[in-house]
């Protein structure tokens, strides 16, 4: 599953990121790293970002990106 089909509230553990060089090079420096338990905080009435909780760091995502990050709901 992918990250943006995860509800709010619900976590998941990251299995693997579907990105080029450059994006995964982000989501690296934010702490978003194959094995990392991931919890979706908030979802924007528009659904266009995702604010997602990495151990203390909350991190806002558009959809776009999350659909890069491939889960394993917990």
């Amino acid at each position: 599953m992918k990250l943006n089909e995860l509800h709010k509230g619900n976590s998941g553990t990251i299995k693997k990121i579907h990105a080029d060089k450059t994006l995964k090079s982000r989501f690296n420096s934010f702490g978003i790293t194959k094995g990392q338990k991931i919890t979706v905080e908030e979802i924007t009435l528009a659904k266009e970002t995702i604010e997602i909780k990495i151990g203390r760091t909350k991190i806002a995502l558009r959809v776009s990106e999350a659909q890069n990050i491939e889960v394993e709901a917990c």
